[in-house]
C-alpha cells in the first residue's frame, strides 16, 4: 500500500490517495483513520462539563493566562533560541514555526492522563486554533524578519489556512512528511544545537507556562494543564506547512527539527505523566497505611 501525493506547482494545495497493491483507492482505510480521529475527539469532548465550559468564558483568567502563554512565551521563546544559537534559515524559521502553532488533541490528552483541567484544555485549544488565524502568521512574521529580510528564505504565507484545514482532512499526510528526513538520512546530519533547541523548546514551553499559571494562583490542575497546552504544540499544522510551502534541502532540514521537537515534546509529556501517576500511586499508599493504623 503506498500514498500518493500530488503537489501543484505554487505548493498551495495538495492531493493524497491511499493506493492499494491493486492500484484502487483504499476508501476503507481512509474511513477507519477518520472514524478513530472521531471516536478519540468525541471521546475527550465527553470528559468536558457545559456548565464548567460556560464558566471558562465567563471567568477566563485561566484561559487568558493560557493563550498569553500559547502566543506569547512560545514564539518568543523559539525566536530567542533560534537567534542565540545563531541558526540557519532554514532551522531558525522551522523552530518560530513550531512554536507560532496553536495548541492540539495531544495535549488534550495528555492533561486528561495527568488529572488537569479538562474544560479549560478544551477551551485553550479551541479558542488558540480560532486565534491562529491572526495571531500564527502575525507572530511568524515579526520573528522570522531577522532571516526573511536578507532574502535567503520566503514564507508564503497564504498556506498557512491550507495547512489548518489538512491537518484537520488529512492528518496522515504529515507522517509521511515527518518520516523523510529518517528515509534520507538528513535526520542524522543535524547539529547538537538544533537538537538540544528541540528539546529545550517544549521545555521552556512546560516550566514558563506552569510558573504563570501558579504565579496567578490557579489551581494546581489548572496548572497542569496550562503547563501542557504551552508546551505541546500542534506540530502537524507545521509539518503540513512546510510540506506545502517549501521544497528540497530546506524542506528536509525544516522537517527534521519538527521531528525533534515531537520527540522531545511527546517524550517530556510522558515524564509528567508517569511523575504524577507516581505521586497517585505514593499518596493512595500513604493514605492506605494511614487507614490501617
Amino acid at each position: 500500500m503506498t500514498l500518493i501525493m500530488d503537489l501543484d506547482m505554487n505548493k498551495t494545495s495538495v492531493n493524497t490517495t491511499l493506493i492499494t497493491p491493486s492500484g484502487e483507492p483504499s476508501v476503507i482505510l481512509d474511513i477507519i483513520l477518520y472514524v478513530l480521529l472521531i471516536i478519540v475527539m468525541f471521546s475527550l469532548g465527553c470528559t468536558a462539563d457545559e456548565k464548567n465550559l460556560r464558566l471558562n468564558f465567563k471567568r477566563p483568567c485561566g484561559l487568558l493566562i493560557g493563550l498569553c502563554c500559547q502566543f506569547g512565551i512560545m514564539p518568543l521563546s523559539t525566536f530567542l533560541l533560534a537567534f542565540l544559537l545563531k541558526f540557519k534559515s532554514s532551522y531558525a524559521v522551522a523552530i518560530i514555526i513550531v512554536g507560532c502553532c496553536p495548541g492540539g488533541m495531544a495535549s488534550n490528552m495528555a492533561s486528561y492522563w495527568v488529572d488537569g483541567d479538562m474544560d479549560l484544555s478544551l477551551c485553550m485549544t479551541v479558542t488558540s486554533v480560532l486565534l491562529s488565524v491572526i495571531m500564527m502568521p502575525l507572530n511568524l512574521y515579526i520573528y522570522s524578519i531577522p532571516w526573511t529580510h536578507i532574502g535567503t528564505i520566503i514564507i508564503p504565507y497564504k498556506n498557512l489556512g491550507n495547512s489548518g484545514s489538512l491537518c484537520i482532512c488529512n492528518f496522515f499526510i504529515s507522517f509521511k512528511s515527518l518520516s523523510n528526513p529518517l528515509i534520507n538520512g538528513q535526520m542524522w546530519n543535524i547539529s547538537a544545537s538544533v537538537i538540544c533547541a528541540g528539546f529545550l523548546s517544549p521545555c521552556i514551553g512546560y516550566s514558563l507556562g506552569f510558573l504563570f499559571a501558579r504565579l496567578s494562583r490557579q489551581s494546581w490542575a489548572r496548572c497542569r494543564t496550562i503547563c501542557l497546552e504551552t508546551g505541546i504544540q500542534n506540530a502537524y499544522t507545521c509539518a503540513i506547512f512546510i510540506e506545502l510551502s517549501f521544497s528540497g534541502l530546506i524542506q528536509q532540514e525544516m522537517m527534521s527539527y519538527v521531528l525533534i521537537y515531537i520527540i522531545a515534546s511527546y517524550g517530556l509529556a510522558s515524564l509528567v505523566i508517569e511523575g504524577k501517576f507516581l505521586i497517585n500511586t505514593s499518596q493512595k499508599t500513604t493514605q492506605n497505611n494511614m487507614d490501617i493504623k
